[in-house]
């Protein structure tokens, strides 16, 4: 992975999260076939903030306003 510029190496791992959404966006659609489109989206959204598997207050600074 230490191969390609800087930016390509960003670029990578911007697609990584974006494809990590998008399957859990898939897995709450097959886990609750009956939700709503926008149920869906709460769902994404609060795991997007819960940050699974990072233990909480483990970054100094304000949480990003990205998600909220």
């Amino acid at each position: 992975m230490t191969e390609g510029t800087p930016a390509q190496r960003l670029k990578l791992a911007l697609e990584m999260s974006d494809f990590g959404i998008q399957m859990y966006r898939a897995r709450m659609r097959r886990e609750f076939p009956d939700a709503s489109e926008g149920a869906v989206e709460a769902k994404v959204h609060a795991w997007l903030l819960s940050r699974p598997g990072a233990p909480l207050g483990d970054a100094p600074g304000r949480p990003s306003p990205r998600f909220a």
